[in-house]
């Protein structure tokens, strides 16, 4: 398994919308939500150039996605 590594905002958002999250506001932080049967998966990107590893494992932590996809 490779180390993260900080990413790109953009490159953050594409890997979420590509999973089927949606942006659904946008203030300090970018708000992405995708419903699962009952369930609302809810999760953030900052607005800033770069994403920081810190930002990223939480991401991966509120999606439950796979740390292999912000690689």
């Amino acid at each position: 398994m490779a180390r993260l590594r900080p990413l790109r905002r953009r490159k953050v958002v594409d890997v979420l919308k590509s999973n089927g999250f949606e942006e659904v506001r946008s203030g300090k932080h970018a708000t992405f939500k995708k419903k699962i049967g009952d369930r609302m998966l809810t999760t953030w990107v900052p607005h800033h150039s770069e994403v920081t590893v810190f930002v990223i494992q939480y991401i991966i932590k509120q999606t439950e996605k796979d740390r292999s996809e912000f690689e």
